[in-house]
This record gives structure tokens, C-alpha cells and sequence, in this order.
């Protein structure tokens, strides 16, 4: 790695407090939080101003919140300042005798923002509240059905009581079928199985 560009990587970290990420090619990436930070890395000994502003371009294209370009010193005679500041990006000039400095902040430029489907997001609500309805109505089956069995349970057994207290002396009568023996009770206690 090139003298300048360890300026560049130490005053981005040290004095801006942003965390050096990597490097792709000429372009050095940093985490100012959660925004990226570009900073390409322009240094010629001939500058030519087709170039530099070819790297603006493909910086303005980068996935990043805020993007720089650092020239040597010699480079900023090329440097439209009205230019830059239309188009958000910073300039940095990196004088290997005399360190870093920022010549024009760059702005934070806003993150686009995918598009989202309404009807994608409609469906799986819709899809999530029949989920959780049928769920519900389950659990309301079961517990309805819970309870009807121990209500007919409890007043069949009311019935056998009753039933026991007063004739336990008169042999029961087969003409009349004991509540067990409905239909509708067998019925409704299939159905709790």
C-alpha cells in the first residue's frame, strides 16, 4: 500500500473516527456508524482531467453515504468546487510532506429506498391472520367441546343420583330407555374422543 494512501487510511480512522473496512482497487471504504464512507484515491504525478472526472462519475454511482476523492496537492487546479458541491461528493488533498486535509465535505447523499408491492404485503397479512384464526377457532373448538362434555357428564351423573335416591326399592322399568342410551348423548360423547 502506497505512503499516501496509509495518510489517507490514518486520517479518515484517527481523525474522523470512522472504521477502515477494506479496499477495492483505488477506492477505500469506511463505517461512519452505519453509513460507508468512499473515499477513491486519485494519485498521479500528470493529472488529467478526463480522469478525474470519470472517477466523480463512478463515485457518484458507488453504494455509499458519502464519497470522497483524494488528489495529491497538484490535482485541485483541475477541481471544479461548484461541481462538487452539486454533486455531494468531498475532496481530500493528500500532501505526502504535510498530511491530509479535507478541501470540500462531501454530503450525505439519501439511500434509495426499494419499492415495496403493496399486494405481496397485502397477501401475507392475509395469509398470516387466517393462519392465526384458524388456529384460534381450534383452540375455541376444543374448548367448547371440553366443556360440553363435562356439562353433560355432570347432570348425567345428577341423573343417576337422583335417579338412585328415589326408587331404590322399585326395580327399574325397561320401557323407558336410560339416558345413556340416547342417541344425542352417544353423539356428543364420540365426539370428545
Amino acid at each position: 500500500m502506497e505512503f499516501p494512501k496509509l495518510l489517507v487510511i490514518r486520517y479518515f480512522s484517527e481523525t474522523l473516527g470512522m472504521k477502515f473496512v477494506g479496499e477495492e482497487g483505488d477506492v477505500l471504504w469506511f463505517e461512519d456508524g452505519l453509513n460507508k464512507v468512499a473515499v477513491d484515491v486519485y494519485l498521479s504525478e500528470v493529472y488529467e482531467e478526463t480522469e478525474l472526472y470519470k472517477r466523480v462519475a463512478a463515485l457518484a454511482g458507488l453504494n455509499a453515504a458519502k464519497t470522497y476523492l483524494a488528489v495529491l496537492p497538484d490535482g485541485s487546479a483541475f477541481v471544479d468546487p461548484r461541481f462538487f458541491k452539486n454533486q455531494g461528493i468531498g475532496l481530500v488533498l493528500v500532501d505526502p510532506a504535510g498530511g491530509v486535509e479535507i478541501k470540500i465535505y462531501a454530503k450525505a447523499r439519501q439511500a434509495q429506498v426499494p419499492v415495496v408491492d403493496v399486494n405481496k404485503v397485502a397477501e401475507a397479512v392475509k395469509a398470516a391472520v387466517l393462519e392465526s384464526l384458524k388456529a384460534e377457532i381450534k383452540g375455541l373448538e376444543a374448548a367448547l367441546l371440553d366443556k360440553l362434555k363435562k356439562y353433560v357428564d355432570q347432570r348425567l351423573e345428577e341423573f343417576r343420583r337422583q335417579a338412585a335416591s328415589q326408587a331404590p326399592s322399585q326395580p327399574e322399568r325397561q320401557t323407558e330407555a336410560p339416558a345413556l342410551d340416547n342417541e344425542w348423548v352417544r353423539i356428543l360423547r364420540s365426539r370428545s374422543r
